[in-house]
């Protein structure tokens, strides 16, 4: 897909989101949504909401117009549309990795008999969006109760002000059975394809139900956002672990590592264990050395 194809822009009015209050309330000023790749990171998009520069800088004599600058990650970030809103055609923005949510109202000509209708330009519009914040082997996150709320408090909001508006880090894999047949097996199942498909969300989610919040804190506190890293619960964990940073994170090191070009290499000097070779088998293995020499010298302290 080139440049062009992965930029869009369009017209959309602001939605203000309040996370204290979980309300929603549409600014009717008239503005506009860019969407292109990002200059610093190609796989990632830069996405600006710009009111038009005609538009009052006020909103109830206090509040200036804010323009809204993101980073989207794709695999982050997920956008539905509030198909419950029936006085605006609404769409909402979430970020898997903060929570964070951010709502727009778009603002081309709809269905004035039907103001919650979307158009087929309209939809073609969200499919293109959601085509490029998506990855295709995403595992799906439920979050259906947060989007039903967020529906409820947007039609509310949308209804009350219609009259005012224009348009509308490395994890431990489990012990294998100690039986004499599967102690034969070797240590990671083969062929490795990726990663995560030895430490996949299911794996992680076991070892982290065994881990106290302290230890918890102690032995992943570091490698976690700040945002996180003060009361990182498995809950929260679990959340880092399926955003889109850490998976593309994990797919890029996955890709180093099965090119042969001296990754392992690298990741062993800086790790510090034994080398034996490149390959994703390699690094695991390397990880679990480090593991059990962590544990040792925990023992002999003791």
């Amino acid at each position: 897909m080139t440049s062009a194809s992965k930029s869009l822009k369009f017209h959309a009015g602001k939605v203000q989101y309040n996370e204290d209050t979980n309300r929603c309330i549409p600014l009717p000023y008239e503005g506009v949504i860019s969407i292109k790749p990002s200059s610093e990171e190609p796989d990632f998009l830069d996405f600006t909401w710009t009111p038009k520069p005609d538009q009052t800088s006020q909103i109830n004599g206090t509040q200036q117009v804010e323009k809204d600058e993101l980073l989207l990650i794709p695999g982050d970030v997920t956008i539905k549309t509030i198909k419950s809103c029936n006085t605006g055609r609404v769409f909402a923005f979430t970020f898997l990795s903060s929570g964070a949510k951010y709502l727009y109202w778009l603002q081309d000509v709809g269905d004035v008999d039907d103001l919650g209708k979307l158009t087929e330009k309209d939809n073609k519009l969200i499919q293109s969006i959601s085509s490029l914040i998506s990855l295709g082997d995403d595992e799906d996150v439920d979050m259906k109760e947060e989007e039903n709320e967020t529906e409820k408090n947007v039609q509310t909001e949308l209804q009350s002000q219609q009259g005012s508006q224009t348009a509308v880090p490395p994890i431990q894999q489990n012990e294998p059975p100690t039986n004499q047949s599967q102690q034969q097996q070797p240590q990671f199942r083969l062929p490795i394809g990726s990663i995560s498909s030895v430490l996949d969300v299911s794996t992680i989610d076991n070892h982290l139900d065994k881990l106290s919040l302290d230890q918890l804190k102690q032995m992943y506190g570091e490698y976690l956002p700040s945002s996180v890293a003060q009361n990182p619960t498995k809950a929260k964990i679990l959340d880092v672990v399926r955003s889109g940073f850490f998976q593309q994170s994990e797919q890029k090191l996955t890709n180093q590592l099965r090119a042969n070009e001296g990754a392992g290499l690298l990741l062993a000097q800086s790790l510090k264990y034994d080398y034996k070779g490149e390959g994703i088998e390699n690094f695991l293995n390397g990880i679990r050395q480090v593991s059990k020499k962590e544990e040792e010298e925990e023992e002999k302290e003791i």
